[in-house]
């Protein structure tokens, strides 16, 4: 019975947690229709879905991946690609590009998941660097540096912010029922000793890549309506900035939860526009600075305190 009350009330939580923010957010356009505020709440969508993907991979195994902006950019040149070159319609270009992302992410992390700690994190970090240098290398192709302009996959800002809504609401709820529900066991084992994971008899490298895959998926899925709502795309998706952002969101909110990622995500994207105006061009102090804080003043991200205000409400 008392298993049962606690079950409620997590289910509880985690309602007021999705539901809450999605119904304000889905009112925002009514009460403050402002473009501006509308495109910061956009791009903040979008954020939350890739630092949320790359949650399930880094928070909840700890595998730390500073290279996951190749799947968000590589996701980005792919519905590009196949917008400007095949003609595919954008919508169905999206899901395609999260497929083809948890194939590659299959394909080059059998190898680099062997590895662990601060290996596994430059071996990722390689892994985009080499990418984002192919595509500079081909300018014929690519455009180089410059990237290509992509066609809008719908006209307008407001339908352009309810698509963005939908997807980072789809995308968390699918990423929230895998992490918590088969995968939940292994992927805590490996997080808290992959060693002990492994002689438990737990094939760690087979839960590492299917977690890579998921988490690659919705990194592509991202980076593919990013570059339709943008209506650009360039080799500055798969820097190391994007990748770290990514990190910082996920540190801010909170790791191994998903929720709170989503609300770092949020937090940053909305300070770092506050802040843009005092500190031009200057994105990546602006992440560092916020990080920095939130690692000083909440350790654990700003989803536990919130956590215990709701249990107390």
């Amino acid at each position: 019975m008392m298993l049962k009350t606690k079950t409620l009330r997590m289910n509880v939580q985690d309602l007021l947690f999705i539901l809450v923010p999605l119904i304000i957010l889905a009112l925002i356009p009514i009460f403050l229709p402002d473009p501006y505020i509308i495109h910061i709440l956009t791009v903040a969508s979008v954020y939350a879905i890739f630092s949320a993907s790359w949650d399930l991979l880094s928070g909840y195994t700890g595998q730390i991946s500073l290279g996951h902006a190749v799947f968000f950019g590589g996701g980005a040149y792919v519905a590009a690609f196949l917008t400007r070159l095949f003609d595919v319609p954008p919508p169905l270009c999206i899901p395609i590009a999260g497929v083809v992302m948890a194939l590659f992410s299959i394909a080059i992390g059998v190898p680099s998941l062997r590895v662990t700690g601060p290996y596994l994190t430059i071996t990722t970090l390689a892994f985009a660097e080499t990418v984002k240098a192919i595509i500079i290398a081909f300018p014929n192709i690519t455009r180089g540096e410059e990237g290509f302009p992509v066609k809008a996959l719908v006209s307008g800002m407001i339908p352009n912010y309810y698509i963005s809504i939908f997807l980072m609401a789809f995308s968390v709820v699918v990423m929230r029922f895998i992490a918590n529900t088969r995968l939940r066991i292994p992927l805590t084992a490996i997080r808290e000793s992959e060693i002990a994971a492994q002689a438990s008899g737990l094939n760690t490298t087979k839960y590492k890549v299917l977690s890579f895959a998921v988490s690659a998926f919705f990194s592509g899925i991202a980076g593919g309506f990013y570059c339709y709502y943008m209506l650009m795309v360039s080799p500055a998706l798969l820097s190391a900035d994007t990748s770290f952002m990514a990190f910082a969101m996920g540190v801010v909110g909170g790791m191994g939860t998903i929720i709170g990622p989503v609300i770092g995500a949020y937090i940053i994207t909305i300070l770092s526009e506050l802040l843009r105006s005092v500190i031009v061009s200057a994105h990546l102090l602006i992440y560092g600075i916020v990080f920095v804080a939130f690692i000083m003043l909440m350790p654990e991200g700003i989803i536990k305190p919130l956590s215990r205000l709701i249990k107390k409400s």
